[in-house]
């Protein structure tokens, strides 16, 4: 079977449409409708059905999806491993890592290799998983939340306390967290809708039926910091990202328990691809430096 056909596949898979995969691919509509006619006559299932507007798999396809994944996994890291050199390094970080850890990192390895080209993305630490199956980046940094996947190593960098703050400007009641039965009338902050700084309060003051006026999502951490500034809300992060703010008054470290207390950051990357000199250079410096 040619491999663009799981190609393929995986494409109207992602896009959830024929004509999309077509267009991607510059293919017509009808090659990949022939191409997927090829792929279930082979395995003698049916891998799409139409609902509503958009292609989805099919039980059947479900089932082989992990399979075709790791087949494209393995024939792109065979066409890198065919190269004479690679040129290009690619990193996935959630942004308060890359922003208050990797930048001295990031200098020390421009030195080292000045050929490579760095890309730099920052993904939520929930869609790290995805990103590395799907071939996405070479490495990822990030937060350990839990997500495990047997296509995927993973190392534990360092841990970091984590660190609960609100705005200095605050009143004595809002910033008791202790005693029970409170509706706080201000937004717990988060960089994401389920993120893991909000998950971690807000677990934390269950068990005293505490609860917030609602949640505020922003897209950055500079804009979560200066939204407590202003007393907009209360956040949590890791102690490196607020630690220089809550010294110098601008940020008020808030008197309450955490679950989890500390954060560990991860080094992550797919099970089944080779490790190039600057994937392992990299690697070496962040476990150095961070």
């Amino acid at each position: 079977m040619d491999i663009r056909y799981l190609q393929t596949f995986d494409e109207i898979n992602r896009s959830g449409s024929f004509a999309k995969a077509a267009e991607k691919l510059n293919y017509t509509r009808s090659t990949v409708t022939v191409q997927m006619q090829q792929v279930e006559k082979e395995f003698g299932i049916k891998l799409f059905e139409q609902i509503g507007k958009k292609m989805v798999l099919t039980e059947e396809g479900r089932r082989i999806l992990p399979y075709v994944e790791e087949i494209l996994a393995n024939y792109r890291q065979i066409l890198i491993c065919s190269r004479k050199e690679v040129k290009k390094l690619r990193i996935a970080v959630p942004e308060s890592i890359l922003i208050y850890r990797l930048q001295p990192v990031i200098a020390a390895f421009r030195e080292k290799m000045p050929e490579i080209e760095l890309q730099i993305q920052t993904i939520s630490c929930y869609h790290m998983n995805q990103i590395i199956l799907n071939d996405g980046t070479d490495i990822s940094f990030h937060y350990d939340v839990g997500k495990k996947d047997p296509n995927i190593t993973d190392r534990k960098l360092a841990e970091y306390p984590f660190v609960p703050f609100g705005s200095p400007d605050m009143t004595e009641k809002d910033r008791d967290f202790w005693t029970p039965d409170q509706q706080k009338p201000f937004s717990v902050i988060d960089i994401e809708a389920d993120g893991i700084y909000r998950a971690s309060l807000e677990n934390a003051l269950k068990k005293r039926n505490i609860t917030f006026a609602g949640n505020m999502v922003l897209g950055s951490i500079t804009a979560i910091l200066q939204c407590v500034r202003l007393d907009l809300g209360v956040s949590a992060l890791p102690d490196f990202a607020v630690k220089e703010e809550i010294e110098k008054g601008n940020l008020l470290r808030l008197d309450t328990d955490l679950s989890p207390e500390t954060i560990s950051v991860m080094c992550s990357y797919h099970s089944h691809k080779k490790l190039t000199p600057a994937m392992e250079c990299f690697i070496s410096l962040v476990e150095e430096m961070i």
